[in-house]
């Protein structure tokens, strides 16, 4: 098939918004299923920073209307920090987080009446009468938030529609839970902190080939769509067509990411947050391939540069540093 003429800076990896059904994205899916199927409320998704939480969570739940044959809405709010929690811009917030098409009153309460009203009102649309709201950065959010969310979640049930509440952040979301615990503030838990789901970021070899497959295989990284152009064979076609794959280096990429480790010391367990490992391909594939210096393959010495320059180690040293200050 002839290649596809595609204008420099406008491929996926050129502009970094694909996204891959890794196997932590597919065991996050399969909780996920779990969580809305039974109706339940809530669940927290937290690991350490950059490990690709919440791309995982939008994928998983854009891909279950499918697994269930029906709509469901999905909203995603940014969970902002300020000094006081405050009702008006907490539900500010959500309504910019909601794409609310009208102009936001000045109330807290009118304000929170136009949430249940548009979330209603998209969740009828839907015939499991459900909606799923994803708060990123949920650590941050404190108790007045959790009992703003919960005035919502009961007049939402008033009207027989359930709304599934998926916290993502990183691992201070277990202490936030711990002190709830401490407080006996159940409602709190019991609606939204009862399921967990730890999400972590590249941890093997194993999973290091597995992602790598993605980018060779049409059947998951085409463009344009349906066609048979994975991101691999686009960026690199003679050597495709030779037999070249990426998922071939991954037992030299596994040992590069250790060396570098040792190298600078980093002692702590092996982890690669997958933005980090996805800078790491996207350098190899944007400086050596097509759009780039053209090269038929990858070397070695190719594959060293793009994880140097992919910002892993400086993140690892920082991560260290920070763990030694608390």
């Amino acid at each position: 098939m002839e290649k596809h003429f595609i204008p420099v800076g406008t491929h996926p990896i050129e502009v970094g918004h694909y996204k891959l059904p890794t196997k932590e994205v597919i065991r996050l899916m399969d909780n996920l299923k779990k969580i809305v199927l039974n109706r339940l409320p809530g669940m927290i998704v937290y690991g350490r920073p950059r490990i690709g939480k919440t791309f995982a969570v939008v994928f998983a739940l854009e891909n279950l209307p499918q697994y269930l044959n029906a709509p469901i809405p999905i909203f995603i709010v940014n969970s902002n920090s300020y000094k006081f929690p405050n009702e008006g811009k907490f539900f500010a917030d959500l309504l910019r987080g909601i794409n609310f098409p009208f102009k936001a009153r000045r109330q807290s309460d009118e304000m929170r009446n136009q949430i249940v009203n548009f979330l209603k009102e998209k969740a009828e649309l839907s015939r499991l009468r459900r909606v799923i709201l994803i708060m990123d950065e949920a650590q941050v959010l404190t108790e007045s938030h959790y009992v703003w969310l919960m005035d919502i979640y009961n007049e939402l049930a008033q009207a027989k529609i359930s709304m599934t509440v998926i916290c993502v952040g990183q691992e201070e979301l277990l202490t936030r839970r711990t002190f709830f615990l401490g407080q006996r503030k159940s409602q709190i838990i019991g609606r939204f902190m009862t399921h967990e789901h730890r999400f972590f970021g590249i941890t093997s070899l194993d999973d290091i080939r597995a992602v790598l497959r993605c980018y060779d295989l049409s059947e998951i990284s085409a463009y344009p769509e349906n066609s048979d152009w994975s991101y691999t064979r686009y960026f690199f076609p003679e050597g495709y067509e030779k037999g070249h794959r990426l998922e071939d280096a991954a037992l030299l990429i596994y040992k590069q990411f250790q060396d570098l480790r040792s190298e600078h010391g980093v002692h702590s367990k092996f982890e690669i947050p997958m933005e980090y490992f996805a800078y790491a391909v996207e350098n190899a594939l944007k400086v050596y391939g097509a759009h780039g210096e053209q090269l038929e393959w990858i070397s070695d010495q190719h594959w060293v540069e793009s994880i140097k320059i992919s910002g892993y180690i400086e993140s690892e040293i920082y991560m260290a540093l920070a763990s030694k200050g608390g």
